[in-house]
């Protein structure tokens, strides 16, 4: 008996109903990263004291400041795949995940750039909580959407 390709989750050996929005998606949260790294380095400035940063210790407390920025968009490039099945739950993910990354891109250029003063850095501590409390809440939903679309079959 042939499967319908359409109902079917995997067809020619890769993912068919909406994956189409898989790749795009992780290739701007990665992106998203990149800006994110490259504007905790702006701010920092590392090469301005040699001082601090000729050392490791210099560079490991930036590292995990860094680190705990990228990590809600890390994890939704990661989670993207859960939805890739689920068209819906697929596409609520795809514009959360968008929202969630714009929103804290702009935070960090808001304090980077536009009104930059001696506060800015704090903006690498809590705007990943409030992006994690975003992407938590986001996966809640589309976990609910995608149990129930397989429980519909």
């Amino acid at each position: 008996m042939l499967s319908d390709p359409r109902r079917d989750s995997t067809h020619a050996g890769r993912a068919v109903r909406g994956s189409r929005l898989l790749l795009p998606l992780r290739v701007f949260l990665l992106a998203a990263i990149a800006v994110t790294v490259g504007v905790a380095l702006y701010m920092s400035r590392p090469w301005d004291d040699p001082a601090t940063y000729g050392a490791m210790t210099g560079w490991l407390p930036l590292a995990g400041f860094m680190l705990w920025a990228a990590s809600p968009l890390a994890m939704l490039a990661w989670s993207a795949a859960a939805f890739a099945r689920v068209p819906l739950a697929m596409a609520v993910f795809a514009a959360g995940a968008t929202a969630i990354a714009i929103t804290g891109l702009h935070a960090y250029a808001g304090v980077a750039f536009f009104e930059p003063d001696a506060q800015g850095g704090l903006a690498f501590v809590f705007v990943p909580l409030v992006q994690w409390g975003g992407a938590l809440c986001l996966g809640g939903a589309c976990l609910w959407l995608r149990r129930r679309d397989t429980s519909r079959r």
